[in-house]
């Protein structure tokens, strides 16, 4: 066991939990990282985080991560390392039942606040292994003793513009799931962190915080603006709502990262998320847009060049 700290992070050699180990270690908050076996912790290291060895399927492992803790911020999830190839990983022994471990164990070594990164706008409602998950945590937590702070982002940019997901500005290639016309407030993953770290040095934080960028846009709007700043044509293939309905029910059990994306999918493309930036404004946070996100692709794609022209 190393030494005390008052923050728990879980998930922190993620994209989203290293930014937020980052950010409290910048704001001089003594961290503690719960790091699974065999993961390289050396960026964690780095930054003079205690890091502790465990896992979310491991109950055991978990109370000596929580002792002592005054806060756990938890941003762990398996769908990324299953789309990273992890795919023996089993999403119901961590999204449902490693929440349920993490939760009493931390119940039982006294944390007082439980900060839960979960999802935002109608993706949340969507009917898959992930959601399901996600919900389910939220009511454990609403019905803990702990103060539960709920955070609630809207789609990332980094995740839903990216080739995981069928947008491949590289190579021109994208995808538009249903229809492609329903507003999405994306968000940037370091202005989520951001977020993260200044409410939890609120005293009294909102037991769910929403948080959405600063321009809600559509799947195809955002196709016209890459399009627009790419030196190369974009090619779009639409799935339709159909197919993304069936494939979300088929796949449940196989490949249940691919079922909860298409389900996230159907549920974004059926209604606007209706999220602002007035949470990220609040806390001093000025967001960044998805425009702004796109030019930053589209230069690293192709530095020294200006956007292409659009007949």
């Amino acid at each position: 066991m190393g030494s005390a700290a008052a923050v728990l992070v879980c998930g922190a050699t993620g994209v989203l939990g290293f930014r937020i180990v980052s950010g409290l270690t910048e704001a001089g908050i003594d961290v503690r990282a719960l790091v699974r076996p065999g993961t390289d912790a050396a960026g964690l290291e780095a930054l003079g985080v205690d890091v502790v060895r465990g896992d979310l399927r491991s109950r055991g492992s978990l109370e000596p991560a929580v002792a002592g803790i005054a806060t756990v911020i938890s941003t762990a999830n398996s769908i990324g390392r299953r789309f990273a190839g992890e795919r023996t990983l089993d999403m119901r022994a961590v999204d449902y039942e490693g929440y349920a471990a993490l939760i009493d164990a931390a119940e039982a070594a006294g944390v007082g606040r439980f900060v839960y990164i979960s999802l935002g706008g109608p993706a949340l409602l969507a009917d898959s292994p992930f959601t399901d998950a996600k919900r389910a945590t939220e009511a454990r937590l609403r019905r803990s003793p702990m103060r539960e702070l709920i955070v609630r982002p809207d789609a990332y940019q980094e995740v839903w513009f990216s080739s995981a997901v069928g947008f491949n500005p590289a190579t021109g290639k994208v995808l538009i799931f249903g229809r492609g016309q329903t507003r999405v407030s994306y968000v940037s993953t370091d202005d989520v962190a951001a977020a993260v770290v200044a409410l939890t040095s609120v005293s009294d934080p909102p037991e769910v915080v929403e948080l959405g960028g600063p321009e809600a846009i559509t799947r195809i709007e955002a196709v016209d603006a890459f399009a627009t700043a790419m030196p190369r044509r974009v090619r779009r293939r639409h799935i339709p709502r159909v197919a993304l309905r069936i494939g979300s029910r088929m796949l449940r059990r196989a490949k249940p990262e691919v079922a909860s994306s298409m389900a996230m999918a159907l549920a974004m493309d059926a209604s606007d998320s209706g999220l602002g930036p007035k949470a990220f404004v609040e806390l001093g946070i000025q967001p960044k847009s998805v425009r702004t996100y796109i030019a930053d692709v589209a230069q690293t794609l192709t530095p020294g060049r200006g956007p292409r022209k659009v007949d």
